[in-house]
Parts: structure tokens; C-alpha cells; sequence
């Protein structure tokens, strides 16, 4: 007589069985290649706010920046806004401020602050709404 434990076990693998067979068959195509995170993760430090592992300075930032801070504004974008659902794309988190950085950053600016805030410079109020604002 077999015990309870491997009953159970066959009995749930059969379970799993019929399911996978109710399952809809897929055709074969390609998944789209994953898009690497900007950063693990964005979490709250006491002395920064929210702090993505790249920088934690506030300097002031506009297009031609570069550097550690630009990073963390690229990764904090990417990982506490809906940036990426809204356009369907991340920020390369390269420490360059270009066009596509500067873009985002109106956005943020205006998304999340107003239009009058809206001047794609990334200086002490846009640090705030980044690492304190509501989102």
C-alpha cells in the first residue's frame, strides 16, 4: 500500500498534466529580447530619497551632461515612472544626456509637475520630484 505523501504527489501531477493539455497550442515565433533594467532596483536611502546605485549627488544636469548623475537620473526614470509603459521604450542608462534623455526629462517635468516646470534642466526641484516626488 503506497503512502499518503506519494498519492497526493501523483495526484497533483496529474492535475498539472490535464491543464497543460487544456493549454492552447502556440505557434513557434521569436520572443522579443528582454530589456536589461536600468538598475536592480530604486530604493529609498534616508539621506538621498530614492537612490537607483549610480549617484548620489543632485548636480545640475542638461543636455551635453555626463557622468554618474546622469545615470541615475536615466535608471530613476526608467524604474519609478511610467515612462517605459507611456512610450514603450527605457532610457540607455549611459551617463549621457542627449536627446532621448532630454525628452524624458520634459516629460517627467511636465507628467509629473507642471508644464511651467517643463524646461528639460534637471536642477534642484526636478532632483526632488525624481528622488521624493509622488509618482
Amino acid at each position: 500500500m503506497r503512502s499518503r505523501p506519494y498519492t497526493r504527489s501523483v495526484a497533483a501531477g496529474v492535475v498539472a498534466a490535464a491543464a497543460l493539455a487544456l493549454l492552447p497550442a502556440t505557434t513557434a515565433t521569436a520572443a522579443p529580447a528582454p530589456v536589461a533594467a536600468a538598475a536592480d532596483t530604486c530604493r529609498g536611502v534616508s539621506t538621498v530619497g530614492l537612490y537607483c546605485g549610480y549617484s548620489t549627488s543632485n548636480a545640475f544636469a542638461q543636455r551635453g551632461s555626463k557622468g554618474a548623475h546622469v545615470k541615475e537620473i536615466q535608471a530613476l526614470i526608467n524604474e519609478t515612472t511610467i515612462w517605459p509603459k507611456q512610450t514603450g521604450k527605457r532610457l540607455a542608462v549611459d551617463g549621457d544626456f542627449g536627446p532621448s534623455t532630454e525628452s524624458a526629462v520634459f516629460w517627467f517635468q511636465w507628467y509629473y509637475g507642471s508644464e511651467a516646470l517643463s524646461d528639460g534642466l534637471v536642477g534642484p526641484k526636478t532632483w526632488e520630484m525624481l528622488r521624493y516626488g509622488k509618482r
